[in-house]
C-alpha cells in the first residue's frame, strides 16, 4: 500500500499507543511517528489513562486515536478502553489482540470497538486499519473546524450587519436587481415605505444624471463575483437628489453559487457624515460588548466540556490516591538513593586518598628498583667487558698452544728422521 495515501489522512492527527512489550513498542512507534503529527507512548494501561487525561488538560481535546494491547499490567486494554469510553464515548480505539482471545474480543465488541489488529501484525492490514479509522476522523475534525469557523463568521457578520444597519443605507436584491430587503435608513433617505420598495427594481431610485455605462460596469463586476465600489447620485421619491458611496457585493449559497446581492451605501453630505461618525463610536462600543459576550460564552462552553471529565469523580479520586502512593514511594526511593550516593562519595574520597598513598609508595619503590637496576646494569657491563678481555686472552693462549704443539710435532718428525738414519 502506498504510504502517501495513508499519511494524507493521518498527518494532522494525534495518537496514544499503549503497549507493555518493549520490542513491539519500539518497532510500532517508529512507524507511527512517520504517520501522525503527535505520538505519545505508555507502557501499561494505568500510565495510558494518565496520559489520556493529561493530554486533554493540556490541549482541551482528546487524542484522535488510541492504539492499545489487551494484556498489560496495572490496567488491561479492556478496562482501559471501558474507562476512556466512559470519559469520551466518541473515542476511536484500535485494539491489538491474539486470535485466541475471543471472550475478550466479544467484550470489546460490546463496548462498540470494532477495529482490531491481530498478532503477529501484518503491515498491509496495519496500514489499511489506520486508513479506515483516520479518514472519518479527519472528515469529522474538518467539519468541526468548519462549523466553528462558520459560527464565528456568522456571529461577526451578524454584529457587523447590526452596526452597518444603524449607520448606512442597506438593501438586498435578487439576481435581477429586485429589492428583497431595505433598512429603515434606506427608507428615511429615499422617502419610500418598505412596502413601496420591496419587489421593485433598484432603478426606482436611479437619478437621470447617472451614465448607463456606470451601472453596466457594476453588473459586470458583481455577476462575476467581484465587489463593486463607487459614488452614485440617487433620487428620492420627491425628486430630491442624494449622493452615496456604494459597496455592492454578491452573497453565495452553500453550493458556491450567487444567490443575491447586498448593497451598503454611506451618505456623503456633511450632516450625515457627522451623524454616522457619532453612531459609529456608539456602535463600536456595542460591537465590543457583543464580542466579549461571545468570548464569555465560548469560555463557559469550554468549562462545561471540562466539567464532563469530572463526572467520573470516583475513578479520578482513586487514580489520584494511587498516584500519591506512587509519588510517596518514589520520594522514599529518592531519599534512599541520595543517602547511598552520599555514602558512595565518602567511600570514594577514602579510596581516593588510599589510592594516592599507594601510588606514591609504588612510585618510590620503582625509583629504588630503577636505581638498583641501573647499578646491576653497570656491574653487568663491567663483567661483560672483563669476560671479553679474558676471552681474548684465552684465545691468544690457545693460539700459542697450537703453535707450540705444531713446533713439537715438527721436532718429533726431525728426531724420528735422525734416528732412522743412524740405524
Amino acid at each position: 500500500m502506498d504510504l502517501k495515501s495513508i499519511v494524507q489522512y493521518t498527518h494532522d492527527l494525534s495518537i496514544l499507543y499503549v503497549e507493555d512489550d518493549l520490542e513491539s513498542r519500539k518497532h510500532i512507534t517508529s512507524i507511527l511517528e512517520n504517520l501522525f503529527s503527535t505520538v505519545d507512548i505508555a507502557n501499561d494501561g494505568q500510565l495510558g489513562l494518565d496520559a489520556y487525561n493529561k493530554y486533554y488538560e493540556n490541549n482541551n481535546k482528546y487524542y484522535d486515536l488510541i492504539l492499545s494491547d489487551i494484556e498489560m499490567p496495572n490496567l488491561n486494554g479492556i478496562k482501559l478502553s471501558e474507562t476512556i469510553l466512559n470519559i469520551n464515548p466518541n473515542q476511536h480505539i484500535i485494539i491489538i489482540s491474539a486470535y485466541n482471545e475471543r471472550e475478550k474480543l466479544q467484550k470489546l465488541l460490546s463496548l462498540g470497538i470494532d477495529n482490531f489488529l491481530h498478532k503477529p501484525i501484518e503491515f498491509k492490514n496495519f496500514f489499511e486499519t489506520f486508513k479506515k479509522c483516520a479518514k472519518p476522523i479527519l472528515e469529522e475534525n474538518k467539519m468541526k473546524e468548519n462549523l466553528q469557523r462558520s459560527q464565528e463568521i456568522n456571529y461577526n457578520l451578524e454584529a457587523l450587519l447590526d452596526i452597518i444597519n444603524q449607520v448606512a443605507l442597506l438593501s438586498k436584491t435578487d439576481l435581477n436587481g429586485n429589492m428583497t430587503y431595505v433598512n429603515d435608513i434606506f427608507c428615511q433617505t429615499t422617502k419610500y415605505t418598505k412596502e413601496e420598495l420591496l419587489g421593485q427594481n433598484h432603478n426606482i431610485i436611479r437619478h437621470q444624471d447617472m451614465p448607463p455605462i456606470v451601472f453596466q460596469h457594476m453588473w459586470e463586476e458583481i455577476t462575476s463575483g467581484k465587489v463593486w465600489k463607487g459614488k452614485i447620485k440617487n433620487k428620492a421619491k420627491d425628486g430630491e437628489p442624494f449622493y452615496v458611496n456604494a459597496n455592492i457585493f454578491p452573497i453565495y449559497n452553500a453550493e458556491g453559487n450567487i444567490k443575491e446581492y447586498i448593497a451598503i451605501r454611506f451618505l456623503t453630505t456633511q450632516e450625515e457624515v457627522k451623524n454616522r461618525e457619532f453612531k459609529k463610536k456608539v456602535l463600536d462600543q456595542y460591537q465590543e460588548s457583543k464580542r466579549r459576550d461571545f468570548n464569555s460564552r465560548r469560555i463557559i462552553d469550554e468549562l462545561e466540556s471540562k466539567l464532563k471529565k469530572y463526572e467520573n469523580f470516583d475513578l479520578l479520586e482513586f487514580s489520584l490516591k494511587k498516584e500519591k502512593k506512587r509519588s510517596l514511594k518514589c520520594n522514599q526511593q529518592l531519599l534512599f538513593t541520595e543517602d547511598n550516593y552520599k555514602q558512595l562519595e565518602v567511600d570514594f574520597e577514602k579510596y581516593k586518598h588510599m589510592a594516592k598513598d599507594k601510588i606514591a609508595e609504588i612510585l618510590e619503590h620503582n625509583k629504588k628498583f630503577i636505581k638498583k637496576n641501573e647499578s646491576s646494569i653497570q656491574r653487568l657491563s663491567t663483567m661483560q667487558k672483563q669476560i671479553s678481555a679474558r676471552e681474548e686472552e684465552f684465545k691468544r693462549i690457545l693460539d700459542e698452544n697450537k703453535q707450540r704443539a705444531k713446533e713439537i710435532e715438527n721436532l718429533r718428525d726431525v728426531i724420528n728422521h735422525l734416528e732412522s738414519k743412524q740405524t
